[in-house]
């Protein structure tokens, strides 16, 4: 009885997510509630919360771009949608949230231009002891430098193939690229250690391309895109067990500022 009403509130709740695209086909709510709480700062107060948002919204809206394994399934909409709606609750309550305890709500602090996480006490004796002070110059580093967003591509055996459940994750690399136009991408390939590694050289690039493809197709220049396939190198597992070799099939982004 108890696993037939988790079942029942399990898909009740998947339902409830796709309520905002299920009758019209558009996104018009999951859109508008993003506009919103982009002008209440959600980009410095919940980042990463908007950014899977967004991304999950484009992958709705996608699903069945052509070369990809995206092919739209029904469950694939309510499932994503719900994503769309966690991830907005998630971004609304730290929008909303007093980070740091001192009354004052995050989109608050952002207006008025004091700091949403640091706690009240610490910004008493820091404004205490601030005085000015010459600011040293940061010396920007060279060359490709790991992409700070989360975001790790694997693969399916002997494939090249984007699977679908990581279509949410390239779309928040895409909003990123877009936002920041001085920054160039390398996307590398890698394989586990099945095969040669002639053949796995070829492979892991082709995994390479197919995330470039992707980009190309959603507005990032192919200028900005640089590809490499390394193969069997750099394993984050030994290759012992499935698991690990799928962990091992992967493509990895790293980005350099142009400026």
């Amino acid at each position: 009885m108890i696993n037939k009403k988790l079942l029942i509130l399990g898909l009740s709740t998947i339902l409830i997510g796709s309520q905002a695209f299920s009758s019209t086909g558009k996104y018009t709510e999951f859109e508008n509630k993003i506009k919103e709480l982009h002008k209440l700062h959600a980009k410095e107060c919940a980042p990463m919360e908007i950014a899977f948002a967004e991304g999950y919204l484009d992958t709705l809206k996608g699903l069945s771009i052509e070369g990809f394994s995206a092919k739209p399934q029904k469950i694939d909409k309510l499932v994503f949608a719900n994503k769309v709606k966690i991830y907005l609750s998630m971004a609304e309550e730290k929008v909303y949230g007093d980070q740091d305890k001192d009354g004052v709500p995050c989109y608050k602090e952002i207006e008025q231009g004091t700091d949403p996480f640091e706690d009240v006490h610490k910004k008493e004796k820091i404004a205490q002891k601030l005085a000015p002070k010459p600011v040293p110059k940061v010396e920007k580093k060279k060359g490709y430098q790991p992409l700070k967003v989360n975001a790790r591509i694997h693969f399916d055996f002997d494939k090249a193939e984007i699977k679908k459940d990581y279509l949410p994750y390239l779309n928040v690399i895409i909003h990123h690229l877009k936002e920041n136009k001085n920054l160039k991408v390398k996307i590398i390939g890698f394989t586990d250690n099945v095969g040669s590694k002639e053949y796995n050289n070829k492979l892991a690039y082709k995994r390479a391309k197919a995330i470039e493809l992707y980009l190309v197709k959603n507005g990032i220049s192919k200028d900005r895109i640089e590809i490499l396939g390394k193969g069997k190198a750099n394993y984050l597992f030994d290759n012992k067990n499935e698991l690990n070799r799928f962990t091992n099939r992967r493509v990895e982004f790293f980005v350099m500022d142009t400026k």
